[in-house]
């Protein structure tokens, strides 16, 4: 009993805190180009990127990611541009599930790759201090499991810089978020961030550079968050099936709870 009380404990703190974020689902039919609104970029070399219900994480589908060429590519792409609230130094919230299939041939540590789009002063008229922010799991010491839906939650992981202007890769893979702000963090080139510094979408993608092989894979749940604001996405072929929003699985819990209460009086 002390056991699946624990496991039920464990299982409605983590409802609670997902409750804690609004859960926008993503359609096919709700894709478009504007701001905040998901849609694909860089699509070539063979590679696709869509929602669909082959391997549904939950609910009726997931982005599904494949590429069949050493020059494929495709990303998942969600941009608002410059927000006063939405800032590195304010990111508390960064997560998401992907799935890498066994039929995929390409080196085993490739997997869709999380990038956060940034403006390194946070100010909307300098254009030439913008890039990347990747994440990926093999300089984050995880090995890849074909086969499985797994979550990686970010927030604190090690990233990679690729600015944009000009085009430079910084090549220190062992830097996290909280030392791109405050150090130590790599020196020139790479662009100074703070706690200033705007986070202008976030995006997902595979391919460029992985050489020979094909993969197939899958996203789902892009959770991230700003101050006492967090978004769960969930990417769904048809709205009307969307899963239960987090908040149902906290009353479930509580339900639970309660009935375990119940049996408990019952017996003494």
């Amino acid at each position: 009993m002390k056991v699946l009380l624990h496991t039920l404990a464990l299982a409605a703190a983590t409802a609670f805190t997902c409750a804690n974020a609004a859960v926008v689902t993503v359609t096919p039919a709700t894709m478009g180009t504007g701001a905040n609104q998901w849609h694909t970029e860089n699509v070539g070399g063979g590679a696709t990127a869509a929602i669909t219900t082959t391997n549904a994480r939950n609910g009726n589908g997931s982005v599904e990611m494949t590429s069949g060429t050493n020059g494929a590519k495709a990303d998942f792409v969600n941009t608002w541009g410059f927000d006063a609230t939405r800032t590195l130094g304010s990111l508390n919230m960064l997560s998401y599930d992907w799935y890498r299939s066994v039929s995929s041939t390409v080196a085993d540590h490739f997997h869709p790759a999380f990038r956060l789009s940034y403006d390194a002063d946070g100010n909307s008229a300098t254009s030439n201090d913008r890039g990347y922010l990747i994440y990926e799991n093999i300089y984050n010491g995880n090995n890849v499991v074909e086969g499985v839906w797994r979550t990686d939650n970010i927030l604190e992981s090690n990233y990679w810089m690729r600015q944009f202007s000009p085009t430079n890769t910084v090549e220190n893979y062992t830097t996290t978020l909280q030392e791109w702000m405050n150090g130590p963090r790599p020196g020139s080139p790479a662009d100074a961030l703070s706690i200033r510094t705007a986070i202008l979408g976030i995006e997902f993608g595979i391919g460029s550079g992985w050489g020979n092989g094909s993969f197939s894979g899958f996203v789902d749940n892009v959770s991230i968050g700003f101050g006492n604001n967090a978004t769960t996405y969930n990417f769904e072929n048809v709205a009307a099936n969307a899963v239960p929003e987090p908040g149902s699985f906290a009353l479930i819990g509580l339900g639970i709870f309660a009935a375990l209460g119940a049996r408990k009086r019952k017996r003494a």
